[in-house]
């Protein structure tokens, strides 16, 4: 007679589910048949300009996908598909820390909380090193963000100057900086899924971001 080892069920259930956590996500970033697509039908050019508003569409505005907020998704004319989330438009009241107006067509991811990450598809043409930029406000003096291309590729919580009494009368959100260097990330070709993360203090909005290669 043959005697087998066999292993508990609890045992084989933990194996499966850590096999599972880690292949859910590849090393570019994507998950397991990941359903999200390109907000513009293609993904978005390292080097280059990504509009903030141009996260990944998902599938009926569903939450998890290719955002995480607390709240609900809609449809506005900010935002072709149903999952527009925090998203406003500059107007006439926004202006630079210098006191320049903003241009108030530019549309922008607002009322952001802590927690709360955007995923893009992006197309990274040419191996080297990225410095990240951007433009953005916010009110808090702790603020952080990160920005990942997979489990391997994360610059960590980025701290994020406030934009806050720069302009007296003006409310703090809506006075905008452009940082040219917030962070620097080694990326070779291909094609990513990049996660940006609300690490800490809410209430920051963002209207671009940018890579340049060093």
């Amino acid at each position: 007679m043959c005697h087998f080892n066999t292993l508990p069920a609890v045992a084989v259930f933990l194996i499966l589910a850590l096999s599972n956590s880690r292949a859910a996500i590849d090393e570019h970033g994507f998950p397991a048949k990941y359903p999200g697509t390109p907000y513009n039908g293609e993904p978005l050019k390292i080097p280059g300009t990504i509009q903030a508003a141009e996260y990944d569409i998902a599938p009926n505005g569903a939450n998890n996908i290719t955002f995480h907020y607390d709240g609900d998704s809609k449809q506005t004319d900010l935002r072709k598909s149903p999952d527009s989330i925090g998203l406003a438009r500059c107007g006439n009241g926004h202006v630079s820390i210098d006191g320049k107006p903003e241009n108030p067509n530019q549309i922008y991811v607002g009322w952001t909380q802590v927690g709360e990450w955007l995923r893009y598809s992006v197309k990274v043409g040419e191996a080297g090193t990225y410095v990240i930029g951007g433009k953005l406000s916010a009110g808090a003096s702790d603020a952080k963000i990160s920005f990942s291309f997979g489990p391997n590729i994360n610059t960590g919580p980025i701290p994020i100057p406030t934009t806050a009494g720069h302009q007296p009368n003006v409310e703090v959100y809506h006075v905008w900086e452009t940082l040219d260097n917030l962070a620097e990330v080694k990326l070779e070709p291909g094609t990513y899924l990049m996660t940006v993360k609300i690490e800490a203090a809410a209430g920051m909005n963002f209207a671009y971001f940018t890579f340049t290669k060093k």
